[in-house]
């Protein structure tokens, strides 16, 4: 077994890459790239700030968090996970280096050389546990601790910091980053309040200012690199109209920033006695805690984010390469490091799929860094400060507060024990004997509280919303001329035999290479048109029924069609497309962005028969037109009922079983009151709730899960620029969808990104949870 498991532990190509294959790498090293470039922009600012805060040199930071990534996802047990400097290790190696470094009557290489040797000690004390299959007891750690242990830490880097905003260094007794774990937000707090007369207001402005940009950037799009943002403005506003106002810069610390990263740090061992005996085995342990439980907590969260369904993480591979990331990275100048939450979230939802995203933000910080190094000294201290409170209240998560203390009064408890021990003392000993508690206690005091059931009946009272669902004006059908119209105008006949509309306008672009074209041309491609369609079409069994043919010329097939949709008032463009082609499956989403009409994509072998419609909705009023106008076309097609599937992500960290119990409640509870007004036509809506952080690959599950036919989907008709930066669920089936879909555009609107972002109310948006 332990030779099996170090064979696995070795081998680099196993289950991680399974979503790297010869049809898709392209597509795959495209998106892994994107988010490898994405994470390193954002994580250069906050490496630096985690590192200055744990009392060593900014270059630190980033070399321990390019080299962590490479290590661990080469040896690490996750797909998606970006290892890195976390919040959770800021009081601990802060310690350490207040204790043996200046501070402590030692000096800085002979701090970070110990910090060095109880790292390596932590590696092999992780990589043992994985060998003999220990990661699975370390999710045996309660809830409750986890999140006291989290709060205590925010509330110790909020506060340890804040002489940082408030412009004290600039005074030389007050110099340096050296608080020490025991007590230094408390020392912070008191220096601050007996020097009220030195705090620098434009500091306080900078390090806030930096604080809400990049808070809200984040809420608006992870794939804004806010951080650098926010660190790149201050820095310009800092050294430009507040040059004269003395604000200390990192510079003014740490000197110039060397861009050659890569120096070996041996480990020092300082004179042995029982002080630093105990030492060596507190912070080995709690650099195994800290990582081992961070790790975990994290790789399980990227599964869900990822919303993987194949091999899921292996917790003794985790250890494993977390080992090694603790003996390895300290070892070239770094420090101990472990699995980023928020910054693995970022790499999954800007569209990593494989550990290349993770050697793509290596490669990439360093690089970036190494041209940025001399203008990283020109950063304001201030603004280091403000990034480390965002990270803190980013740390700081209501909901999982919440559910802890609604839990039981046991594990409430325990986490406020938690939570106020860590600062009052030190990390390890406020997580251990919190341990110590709940190993004593929880056979006595750990008894769930008994909780109501939620019984909600779904009803569907029908208010009307639209003037006439299920049925169209104007249908404009875009053929090619080629032998791939007959499908498309079979299925179209089917439409006008089910009375969708009464009026269906061919329209054929001749493209530019066949340009310029006389008359008689384009009278002989008309009557090609009207010879097919008739082929197709029994107009006289269809009462009312309208066929008519278009031929253009123009020097863009997209212009055109935009131009006719427009000029001839249609409300619905039905457009085929062939698997091995992605043209049209670009142009209907282009079509459905900038025209006032609705876009019906049906790909080839698409069977005519419409027997199951599937309905993606969000609870908005968009969505209340798309399903109104998919029960409408159910009645059409003679179907008795159709399927709503709501997609929704749980983000918390923390889930009980009664958690997870009360989600599922309040989707029904929204479900029954978003129904309650939609027009059903007498059709059965069958709600499907579906959790998952990527829509759009949920829905199209789903779709192959339920056989559906159809899927009805509601569209705003966002810009370019809002769908390129917030993404756009429509778009994404649209391009993606193996079965026909119709995108419902709401009302005939087009709203822009600033219209988007005020309409999705972008300020109550949660932006990645940090470590």
């Amino acid at each position: 077994m332990i030779l099996q498991r170090l064979k696995l532990f070795n081998t680099f190509f196993d289950s991680r890459w399974e979503d790297l294959t010869r049809e898709t790498w392209i597509q795959t090293t495209y998106r892994d790239f994107s988010a490898g470039l994405i994470v390193a922009l954002t994580a250069i600012p906050m490496a630096m700030g985690f590192s200055m805060a744990m009392g060593l040199r900014p270059e630190q930071g980033i070399i321990a968090g390019a080299l962590a990534c490479a290590v661990g996802r080469t040896w690490g047990g996750s797909k998606y996970q970006v290892y890195g400097p976390t919040a959770a290790f800021i009081p601990l190696i802060a310690g350490l280096m207040a204790k043996y470094g200046e501070a402590g009557g030692g000096t800085f290489p002979e701090a970070h050389g110990f910090l060095v040797l109880v790292s390596i000690i932590a590696g092999v004390i992780l990589m043992l546990m994985g060998v003999f299959g220990l990661g699975k007891y370390a999710k045996l750690v309660p809830n409750s601790i986890v999140v006291g242990f989290t709060v205590g830490i925010a509330a110790v880097i909020a506060l340890t910091n804040v002489e940082d905003i408030l412009g004290l260094e600039n005074f030389k007794d007050l110099l340096g980053q050296d608080e020490n774990i025991t007590g230094g937000f408390v020392h912070n707090i008191t220096l601050a309040f007996s020097n009220l007369n030195l705090i620098n207001g434009w500091s306080v402005l900078i390090g806030l200012g930096t604080f809400v940009l990049t808070k809200y950037l984040l809420r608006v799009s992870v794939f804004i690199p806010a951080p650098l943002i926010a660190i790149a403005t201050s820095t310009v506003v800092a050294a430009t109209l507040l040059g004269d106002k003395g604000i200390i810069v990192v510079g003014d610390i740490y000197g110039s920033i060397p861009n050659h990263f890569f120096v070996f740090t041996p480990p020092v061992l300082p004179g042995m006695t029982s002080g630093v005996i105990i030492d060596i085995i507190y912070f080995a342990l709690a650099i195994v805690f800290v990582s081992g439980v961070e790790s975990l907590l994290c790789s399980s969260m990227a599964d869900r984010l990822a919303d993987n369904r194949k091999t899921p993480f292996n917790p003794d591979k985790e250890f494993w390469g977390q080992g090694l990331v603790q003996i390895i990275v300290p070892l070239v100048n770094g420090f101990p490091c472990t699995g980023a939450l928020a910054r693995t979230a970022t790499s999954i939802k800007a569209g990593a799929v494989t550990p290349l995203a993770g050697y793509f933000k290596a490669i990439l910080k360093l690089a970036l860094a190494y041209y940025i190094a001399s203008y990283l000294e020109l950063v304001p201290m201030a603004c280091i400060g403000g990034i480390l409170l965002w990270v803190a209240s980013n740390m700081f998560k209501p909901a999982e507060i919440k559910e802890v203390l609604k839990h039981n009064k046991f594990h409430a408890s325990l986490m406020l024990y938690t939570a106020i021990m860590v600062p009052m003392t030190d990390f390890l000993t406020g997580v251990l004997s919190a341990l110590i508690l709940y190993a004593v206690l929880f056979k006595f005091l750990d008894k769930p509280v008994k909780r109501e059931e939620h019984l909600v009946e779904i009803t569907g009272e029908a208010q009307k919303i639209m003037a006439s669902p299920g049925q169209f004006n104007c249908v404009t059908v875009p053929l090619s001329m080629t032998d791939e119209d007959a499908e498309l105008l079979h299925y179209a006949s089917t439409l006008a035999a089910r009375d969708i509309a009464k009026e269906f306008r061919f329209v054929h672009v001749i493209p530019p290479q066949k340009q310029p074209m006389r008359p008689k041309q384009e009278e002989a491609i008309k009557r090609r048109i009207y010879d097919e369609v008739e082929k197709c079409f029994d107009a006289a069994a269809i009462e009312g029924l309208t066929l008519s043919a278009h031929v253009m010329s123009g020097a863009s097939r997209l212009d055109k069609l935009i131009e006719y949709t427009v000029t001839s008032n249609s409300d619905l463009i039905l457009l085929g497309h062939r698997k091995s082609r992605t043209g049209q499956r670009s142009l209907g989403r282009r079509l459905a962005m900038v025209t006032n009409a609705s876009v019906w994509m049906v790909p080839e072998d698409t069977a005519r028969d419409i027997k199951r419609i599937m309905v993606p909705i969000d609870f908005s009023q968009p969505s209340a037109d798309s399903l109104s106008q998919a029960t409408a076309l159910a009645k059409l097609h003679g179907l008795s009922e159709i399927t709503a599937v709501h997609v929704y992500f749980d983000d918390s960290t923390v889930r009980y079983e009664e958690h997870i119990s009360e989600i599922k409640w309040q989707e029904v509870h929204a479900f029954e009151e978003f129904l309650s007004n939609i027009d059903t036509h007498g059709i059965t809506v069958k709600p499907d709730f579906v959790e998952s952080s990527i829509p759009a690959k949920a829905i199209l599950r789903r779709a192959k899960e339920l056989e559906a036919d159809l899927i009805v989907i509601s569209t705003r008709g966002h810009s370019n620029a809002v769908t390129i930066l917030l993404g756009s669920v429509t778009s994404e089936l649209m391009a993606d969808s193996p079965i026909p879909i119709v995108a419902i555009k709401h009302f005939g609107d087009k709203l822009g990104l600033f219209d988007t972002l005020i309409a999705n109310r972008f300020w109550e948006h949660s932006e990645p949870k940090t470590s």
